[in-house]
């Protein structure tokens, strides 16, 4: 077997089975080119999907490599786990697959898919940063769940290959005033604070919305401001929102998870509000209350420092960690809290008010 610890896109080809034909195709993440090679037409149907919302830019910030490749069983792996390795992280998946990430020699990292019944079959990962590469080896994928591929796999390496680019993932929703884009906010909290359903209530009332649950954060520019970028095209509604904005109604028909999640395009919950990028002006830490109203308190910076450090570094509410992130992680969450306004928001259950201040905060008026 030829030795891989170094690849390039002229080499990667060696890796596809022989008798099945290499396919190709370039997509493009925000600014970003990402040339995709595979042996199998399905995966750049589901790259398309998680994609096709980011057209070719203007100008490019550089170029990045993914190849994806699927084989019999997992033993016919090109590429193996190293017998020198060291592991650096072990997550459990919302799936409950357990994901282990290793280093090997240099910066090459590996991330190690168990096989989880019903969900996926075992799946190796291999990140070389340095050369902005990346290798998914993949059995045959009726194995897989498609959601699983797109959320826990592909996502999670091409998200390492972002960092490269100075993109950093953030577990939060994003949303935009409703008449300037140039004006955004980060919603941020615990799983069951209510950062979906606010955020989803605040595109609902004219806000454009990045994502409900996973977003990118890069510092762009001179000022070097820094920016939310859009992941995913969809959201996932729970219940529990759908019982509190009559116009997400039209979901209760579709397939729901075993977390009692729905899923459905961004543009389908109002015409017009995807929105694919914003500076962020204002920070947002929602939690539920059984008063009878919600209400907004500004927050100190060091307050906001330590609210975006304990949410953005806890891997409980991570579904993206990256080994080695957390130095540059916490420079960029403090510059963050320097940049927004930070606030936290009482959500009170059962009641529609939480828009209306967020909407205030853009605007600057009076939010009692």
């Amino acid at each position: 077997m030829p030795d891989h610890s170094l690849l390039n896109i002229n080499t990667l080809s060696e890796l596809a089975p022989s008798a099945q034909p290499e396919l190709r195709q370039v997509f493009f993440f925000h600014d970003v080119r990402i040339v995709c090679r595979t042996n199998h037409p399905r995966i750049l149907l589901l790259l398309e999907k998680m994609l096709e919302a980011f057209p070719e830019p203007e100008m490019l910030r550089g170029e990045a490599c993914y190849s994806i490749y699927c084989y019999d069983d997992a033993s016919q792996f090109p590429l193996q786990l190293p017998p020198r390795r060291t592991r650096t992280e072990t997550l459990r998946l919302l799936t409950n697959t357990r994901l282990k990430c290793y280093k090997a020699q240099g910066a090459t990292e590996y991330q190690s898919y168990e096989a989880q019944a019903e969900v996926n079959a075992p799946v190796l990962s291999i990140i070389y940063p340095e050369e902005h590469e990346a290798v998914t080896e993949l059995e045959p994928l009726k194995r897989y769940q498609e959601t699983f591929l797109q959320r826990y796999v592909f996502l999670i390496a091409l998200g390492q290959l972002m960092r490269k680019f100075g993109f950093e993932p953030c577990h939060s929703a994003a949303i935009t005033a409703p008449w300037d884009n140039s004006q955004g906010a980060l919603i941020l909290g615990h799983s069951g604070s209510g950062k979906t359903t606010l955020s989803l209530g605040c595109a609902l009332s004219g806000c454009g919305l990045l994502g409900d649950d996973l977003i990118m954060l890069r510092a762009d520019g001179q000022e070097q401001k820094i920016c939310a970028y859009s992941i995913f095209q969809e959201v996932s509604v729970r219940a529990g929102s759908l019982d509190l904005w009559p116009a997400l109604e039209f979901l209760r028909s579709y397939p729901v998870d075993a977390r009692d999640k729905r899923y459905c395009l961004i543009e389908h919950l109002r015409p017009g509000i995807k929105r694919t990028r914003t500076p962020v002006d204002i920070l947002i830490f929602p939690s539920l209350t059984d008063e009878a109203s919600s209400a907004l308190t500004p927050l100190s910076k060091a307050r906001t420092l330590q609210m975006l450090i304990d949410l953005c570094t806890s891997k409980s509410n991570s579904r993206m960690s990256y080994p080695r992130a957390q130095e540059r992680l916490f420079f960029l969450l403090s510059d963050l809290a320097q940049q927004a306004s930070g606030y936290h928001l009482a959500v009170a259950r059962g009641a529609s008010d939480g828009p209306r201040l967020v909407r205030a905060l853009f605007t600057g008026e009076p939010h009692e």
